[in-house]
């Protein structure tokens, strides 16, 4: 369960690919727990974290124009919060 694993489902929606469910849900208790940790807290984990979840529950993201964009700036956002 780390940040890592949010990076990597992010950017496999960027590119979009389906990634795997295991690896959102680890990701999405990660952005959960930094989030949680966060004062005040971050709109981009926040963001993060609640479309993680919909896509660990099976939910279809339709990411749109801009949604690969937002998602690989999701990407660096995790990636950034995790110091790599």
């Amino acid at each position: 369960m780390t940040l890592f694993d949010a990076a990597y489902a992010l950017n496999e929606l960027a590119a979009g690919r389906s990634p795997d469910r295991a690896r959102v849900a680890a990701g999405a208790r990660a952005l959960d727990r930094v989030r949680v940790e966060a004062v005040p807290a971050d709109r981009d984990l926040l963001t993060a974290a609640n479309e993680l979840h919909l896509v660990a529950s099976g939910a279809a993201i339709d990411l749109g124009k801009r949604g690969p964009a937002r998602a690989a700036a999701l990407a660096e956002a995790a990636r950034r919060i995790s110091g790599s």
